[in-house]
């Protein structure tokens, strides 16, 4: 599946927060970011 680059706006708590959870676990960010649209596509339908 072909990629899109993506800009968005967040707190910057919220982000710093989210970088250091992805790092901690050793996920890349743009990967768990995708993973986590996927599953809010799927729990609110499409």
């Amino acid at each position: 599946m072909p990629k899109t680059p993506l800009n968005i706006t967040v707190d910057k708590e919220v982000l710093k927060d989210f970088k250091r959870l992805c790092k901690e676990m050793d996920i890349k960010i743009s990967t768990k970011i995708n993973t986590l649209i996927k599953e809010w596509i799927k729990e609110n339908g499409k």
